[in-house]
């Protein structure tokens, strides 16, 4: 039996950007519900000093998930303030 390949946060942000998605669509943009009851699940766990280190690079990923999606927002916020000017 071949299991399934597991989605990883990658996955999930490039398949919503693969759908050219609006800026308006892009700026409302959250992390599916299930990837963040697992970023709340790793934080309490975090905050416990339990990680392992395979939940602490899960964590670390997923956190660079977010700073690239803050980005990406951030970028077209600029360019919405720069392009009424």
């Amino acid at each position: 039996m071949i299991d399934s390949p597991v989605r990883t946060i990658n996955d999930v942000i490039a398949d919503f950007l693969a759908c050219k998605p609006s800026d308006k669509e892009v700026l409302g943009y959250f992390m599916p519900p299930a990837i963040q009851k697992r970023v709340r699940f790793l934080l309490d766990l975090n905050g416990e000093d339990e990680l392992t280190s395979s939940e602490e690079e899960e964590l670390d990923e997923l956190a660079r998930a977010d700073d690239f999606v803050s980005l990406l927002k951030a970028k077209i916020k600029r360019r919405q303030r720069l392009s009424v000017s």
